[in-house]
């Protein structure tokens, strides 16, 4: 058996070219199938942190449907059996004025006496809150008190922030005193490490009663169904209802779909390997007809040559899914490196921070993906190419293994 894989290890290295190229043809499949396999388990690890670290699995967010969401509404909502807190809030899309020029960002206006039992995971770094009256305190997030970029100034406890606010009655010019600074708070509902956080009373004073949402505080998980039962059936389509549990349905759903298109991609990208694999070892006997009337007339049975050319067809494929997985580790680093650099958490613009995306609006992306690779899936995405390799290298080898000895030493090339 050491002889025959050393001589599947020679014929390998004696056509270095074709074989390389086959290798390449093989690991694609992998790099594939690894690289954005990792991205996604990144992406859904980053949206789960975020869902999780920063809002209660009792929380449900209501927003406007076909009719606004005022006052009145959120009274009955509170008035629901397992109801906790109901805390409504404004968002006012607005920009800041820099000495480099404006910067898109966006007011949360919000009874920040309540705020805790909204985002139980939103803590003051530095300051402290403006008291319930104040219509010119403001918090700022943590990504306007420390900007990622250079160029970009830093607001700090103390000092003054313009902002020029987009509101029912056109632009309006306002300037808040920095009473403090959030720690860094990523949520997939509220961006709020690029936001300025007021008391409600600045809300009210361009909206009236007129609410771009509420948040929901249930007395416990168990009664959130029936919460958001309750509150679809008592206002019917005039509002928009979300909790946590649902959004972890919606992103478990996504991923089955994006785990589909893998396996659709990975597929193909396999087949591919195995028609090339097929190709090379159909040529690969062709060209060594005479080397394997030699082999026979030394002894080689035909068990030995058709375990000969396998054992070349699985080399190539240990090597092309060892170099794929490693290939695909590096893909998804790259991806999630570009997807990381794309935009700077205070760099919004316009209704961006809450207006993306959830009930709220935050896109739930916020904060850098890091990949995930599982060492289980890697290692049976290299067996899987194994045995691909192997199965196209059955028929050619089964073919190697029947020419006999005396139509093989007369076979001219």
């Amino acid at each position: 058996m050491g002889d025959v894989l050393s001589l599947s290890f020679q014929a390998l290295r004696s056509k270095k070219l074709r074989t390389s190229l086959t290798i390449l043809g093989i690991l694609i499949g992998p790099a594939i199938v690894v690289g954005l396999t990792g991205l996604t388990l990144g992406f859904s690890n980053l949206i789960y942190h975020n869902l999780f670290s920063s809002i209660s699995p009792n929380d449900v967010f209501v927003s406007p449907g076909n009719s606004n969401l005022n006052a009145y509404v959120i009274q009955e909502i509170q008035q629901l059996k397992g109801v906790k807190e109901v805390v409504p809030f404004y968002l006012i899309p607005a920009t800041i004025q820099t000495p480099s020029g404006p910067t898109g960002t966006e007011i949360l206006s919000i009874d920040m006496s309540k705020a805790q039992a909204a985002f139980p995971g939103l803590t003051l770094q530095t300051g402290q809150y403006p008291s319930p009256y104040s219509a010119f305190g403001a918090v700022v997030g943590y990504y306007i008190a420390h900007p990622q970029y250079p160029l970009q100034p830093t607001y700090q406890t103390g000092q003054t922030i313009q902002v020029v606010m987009n509101t029912p009655e056109g632009k309006v010019t306002k300037t808040f005193l920095v009473t403090g600074n959030f720690n860094e708070f990523s949520s997939a509902f509220a961006d709020v490490d690029q936001s300025l956080i007021v008391q409600s009373i600045v809300g009210k004073q361009y909206y009236g009663d007129q609410y771009s949402g509420a948040i929901v505080v249930v007395d416990s998980v168990s009664q959130v169904n029936q919460v958001v039962s309750e509150i679809q059936n008592t206002l019917g389509k005039g509002v928009r209802v979300v909790s946590v549990e649902q959004f972890v349905t919606l992103i478990n759903q996504t991923t089955a779909s994006i785990d589909g298109l893998l396996f659709v991609a990975g597929a193909s990208s396999f087949i591919v390997a195995f028609v090339g694999i097929l190709s090379t070892m159909f040529t690969t006997v062709v060209e060594r007809i005479r080397e394997i009337g030699v082999l026979r007339a030394i002894g080689f049975t035909r068990r030995s040559i058709m375990i000969l050319f396998m054992a070349e067809s699985i080399m190539m494929g240990l090597i092309g899914g060892i170099a794929g997985v490693g290939a695909g580790v590096g893909m998804g680093y790259l991806l999630t490196s570009l997807s990381n650099s794309g935009g700077g958490r205070f760099s919004g613009g316009g209704p961006g921070g809450f207006g993306g995306g959830g009930p709220g609006g935050a896109s739930p992306f916020g904060g850098h993906v890091t990949p995930v690779f599982e060492p289980v899936f890697m290692l049976e995405v290299i067996g899987i190419t194994a045995v691909f390799s192997l199965l196209a290298g059955i028929i050619p080898a089964y073919r190697a293994s029947r020419i006999e000895p005396a139509v093989a030493l007369r076979y001219e090339v």
